[in-house]
């Protein structure tokens, strides 16, 4: 085994198809000969540096993956290793080393060392603040890809904030010019979570940054976009009801003061109320829904009964006339269906629902809204 490993580590020989043999003999190593392994770690990891970190073009999956038993070998050495190479590549080839880069702490895995410090301190500021602002969509959609990986890797409340405001910082200050960079964003923080127990932290801090967003798209696909990521993140604080934490309780209530507002802007901004009733609202409401919510829990009674309501009058106004709403039969639609689903106090919800169902004017609803929604969180 030590052999093997001196030869496919020489330098006068380096290539990809060495490190695959490489990531083999390693594997076995480990088993068989493990002090072999260990005496040699630092050229093993000196070889992974030089011809997988530091290569111009990306190397093949594979030749990274097989090398997950080193990797595991070396455990919580993996920051100080190859984090000052990592870095350096980000700068000079991104479009080549974030594959690599996304393999490799795949392979480590983020159970068995703690990726939080290198996540915070290294990755996520010049993922978040130079690569997700690439022109290079391939290199946008990698960026993406390390920050969701990396997402859930902070173990603390603070670090989650922390990690949140790193994040959604470029997007807050203007910084993403381009259309498809801020959807780009915007589908990256739809799929960041934060660690167990700590996922009203880190959303509470990325809807707060997403709701100063809501009133500078107009563009349908960005703002589909945004607004799935506020959905995701109001189902995060709803689903964990820690109303009695003061700041998740201020996020919740500036969200719902938002989406009243949103559900009666005018039919030139029809695209965004529509967005706000059904990927704001009516999504997280109704997984939350499906989850067992109970309509009489302070979340409920304190923060959620003002929207419900609103929700509910458009409704009303909408089976009573539905040519009369225009374009916002679709919160009509949701306030119905949650209204059936969570029965909040203060809308009579029976009566609602047989005025839906008055025969002619269902027909109208249906010609005019239900059959033309074509999105599926219409």
């Amino acid at each position: 085994v030590g052999s093997m490993l001196d030869v496919l580590t020489a330098k006068a020989d380096e290539s990809e198809t060495n490190a695959v043999l490489l990531g083999n003999v390693v594997s076995a190593g480990v088993r068989v000969a493990k002090a072999a392994v260990v005496e040699r770690k630092t050229v093993i990891a000196d070889f992974i540096d030089r011809v997988l970190i530091s290569a111009k073009a990306t190397p093949s999956y594979s030749s990274v993956r097989d090398m997950q038993a080193f990797l595991e070998l070396i455990g919580s050495e993996f920051d100080q290793t190859f984090r000052p190479t990592i870095s350096r590549m980000l700068v000079r080839s991104p479009e080549a080393v974030l594959p690599t880069c996304l393999w490799l702490l795949q392979a480590v895995g983020r159970d068995n060392i703690d990726l939080a410090p290198m996540y915070l301190e290294a990755l996520a500021e010049p993922l978040a603040g130079t690569q997700l602002r690439s022109a290079n969509e391939s290199v946008r959609r990698a960026a993406a890809q390390l920050l969701a990986y990396l997402g859930d890797t902070p173990k603390t409340q603070e670090d989650a904030e922390r990690a949140a405001d790193i994040i959604t910082r470029p997007l807050t200050l203007g910084r993403y010019t381009q259309t498809e960079q801020r959807t780009a964003a915007y589908n990256l923080l739809s799929s960041v979570r934060a660690g167990p127990g700590n996922g009203w932290a880190s959303s509470a801090v990325i809807l707060t940054a997403l709701l100063k967003m809501t009133g500078k798209e107009t563009q349908e696909a960005p703002v589909n976009a945004l607004f799935a990521a506020i959905g995701a993140h109001f189902g995060v604080l709803i689903g964990q009801q820690n109303v009695e934490r003061a700041e998740c309780a201020a996020v919740i209530k500036t969200f719902v003061e938002a989406a009243q507002k949103g559900l009666a802007l005018p039919d030139r901004s029809a695209v965004v109320r529509q967005a706000w009733a059904a990927d704001a609202i009516g999504e997280p409401l109704w997984a939350w829904a499906d989850a067992g919510a109970d309509s009489e829990s302070p979340l409920v009674r304190d923060y959620v009964q003002p929207l419900l309501v609103t929700l509910a009058a458009i409704a009303e106004k909408a089976t009573a006339a539905p040519l009369a709403v225009g374009g916002g039969t679709l919160g009509a639609h949701v306030g119905l269906a949650l209204a059936l689903r969570l029965r909040p106090s203060g809308v009579d919800v029976d009566a609602l629902a047989k005025h839906a169902a008055n025969g002619d004017k269902s027909l109208v609803m249906w010609d005019k809204v239900f059959h033309k929604c074509s999105r599926r969180a219409e």
